[in-house]
């Protein structure tokens, strides 16, 4: 049963730049041997040593996470459409971080914020730039994206001031930020 299977740019140079695949799957686990079979290399991409689906890559069937499903054995039926998020961590963002030191002195934290996106703002890459712009490190925890709203779960590392800069400039775009807790402090 043929399924739509979006590609996240980190991962088009492994598709010849497509956006969206067709793979026949009954299954997230065959889908991703079939995306395999025909793209060379995206599987080590997506998915650990095990098998299993890469601690910060986020796959979506339906818009739901297959976290809260059945993982890798979530089932597709005909006309699916499949999202892989990777979420946007480490690399340059995390190698220019400051050595860690207490929240009190302005160390690194965590914020945790629920985004809220609009028709006009949800297909742009508002977190990539959001990372290019400021020095911090998002790990998006859970995603509900249509074409006229997107609602994303997002936890957010760094300076307490680099945060609020970041969550200024998304606020300055559109975005509604909205806290899901208090800040906590990263270990």
């Amino acid at each position: 049963m043929p399924v739509t299977v979006r590609i996240p740019e980190a991962l088009r140079s492994l598709t010849g730049g497509a956006d969206e695949v067709q793979v026949e799957a009954a299954n997230v686990r065959d889908m991703i041997a079939a995306l395999e079979a025909k793209h060379a290399g995206i599987k080590e991409r997506i998915c650990d040593e095990k098998g299993n689906v890469r601690r910060f890559v986020n796959i979506f069937v339906s818009e739901e996470d297959i976290r809260f499903q059945q993982n890798l054995d979530t089932p597709l039926a005909a006309g699916s459409e499949v999202s892989i998020l990777p979420a946007i961590a480490g690399g340059a963002a995390k190698a220019k971080a400051a050595p860690k030191k207490p929240a009190a002195s302005g160390g690194t934290m965590i914020r945790r914020v629920y985004l809220t996106f609009s028709q006009d703002t949800v297909t742009k890459p508002i977190i990539y730039e959001m990372v290019k712009k400021f020095d911090v490190v998002p790990n998006i925890r859970g995603a509900s994206v249509t074409d006229e709203v997107g609602l994303l779960s997002l936890e957010v590392s760094g300076s307490p001031d680099e945060i609020e800069n970041a969550f200024k400039w998304l606020r300055k775009n559109n975005i509604k930020v909205d806290p899901i807790e208090m800040n906590v402090v990263e270990p």
